[in-house]
């Protein structure tokens, strides 16, 4: 899909990080855009970002795990706009604890935002797009969708199956000019990691990667090299570019595709690469859940 000055774009989660990159790379190409979050401050400066660009913005206080809220955001911005082009499934969030400490609320919540927002997203989406016989779908996933890690099996999993859900839309939109397309992002420099349990996954990850190089050096293990981390700007012109070579799968940072598969077919020798970072992880868990211990 080639974005143009008469496509209209709907990005969830779009008031900061990947989502607010988004926005501004598709008004910056053109499109009239819509933006949806929960946080009302935060998606105003976004949607000022996208109009200082010379773009269209019709910013819409959403929360994504209320069905009944995102279909309303969707018919809002076909009503404003006339139509709806591209709609990009980007709001999610992670959590930090192992499957043995993940309680239910916690394991609701990670799948309601990462997995069913997608279904109350995407199919008034594609009833519009049915109409217009045109349109695309591109949700934002994670190496985490590809790749298993310690620490947040939650997130882990809630991203695996937003993998599946692409898969199966490809499927049921085959021959009606709907495309649908996975993004699958490395690290990259937003609050993610950050705003989860008041920062202790970043500084669980932080450790991880000091930690765990030391180990391997330890072990004589040739760990795998850091992926880089890019800006959410960097990553929201990957995920542009691969929309518009129509990819199935947009991996945005480099070596990223390599690792995946090296993991999917090797995967013991891969698993051996990358265990000093999850004894690392185990490590840094126990001391973070030790100093909140009453």
């Amino acid at each position: 899909m080639v974005v143009t000055n008469s496509t209209v774009a709907l990005v969830t989660g779009a008031s900061s990080g990947i989502g607010r990159g988004l926005a501004i790379a598709l008004a910056q190409r053109g499109a009239g855009v819509a933006l949806i979050a929960r946080r009302h401050e935060r998606l105003n400066d976004a949607a000022a970002a996208v109009e200082e660009t010379g773009g269209r913005a019709l910013p819409i206080v959403c929360d994504v795990t209320d069905r009944t809220s995102v279909e309303e955001a969707v018919a809002a911005t076909i009503m404003h706009f006339g139509r709806l082009d591209l709609l990009v499934n980007n709001a999610g969030g992670g959590h930090m604890g192992t499957i043995e400490d993940t309680p239910q609320d916690e394991l609701e919540r990670v799948f309601a935002l990462n997995v069913f927002a997608l279904w109350y997203a995407s199919a008034p989406a594609i009833r519009q797009m049915r109409s217009q016989k045109s349109g695309a779908i591109v949700t934002i996933g994670s190496i985490a969708g590809k790749m298993g890690f310690p620490g947040n099996a939650a997130y882990v999993a809630a991203k695996h199956a937003a993998v599946g859900f692409t898969r199966a839309l490809r499927t049921e939109l085959a021959g009606t000019g709907i495309t649908a397309s996975i993004a699958i992002p490395a690290g990259t420099l937003t609050e993610w990691a950050e705003t989860i349990e008041d920062g202790a996954m970043l500084r669980l990850f932080e450790y991880e990667a000091r930690r765990g190089a030391e180990i391997a050096r330890e072990q004589g293990v040739d760990a795998y090299p850091p992926l880089p981390l890019l800006s959410s700007e960097e990553v929201a012109e990957q995920i542009l570019i691969g929309l518009e070579s129509r990819l199935p799968e947009i991996y945005t940072h480099p070596d990223s595709r390599e690792r995946i598969r090296e993991y999917e077919e090797r995967q013991i020798d891969a698993e051996a690469r990358l265990e000093p970072y999850w004894l690392a992880n185990r490590e840094g868990y126990r001391r973070i859940r030790e100093e909140r211990q009453p």
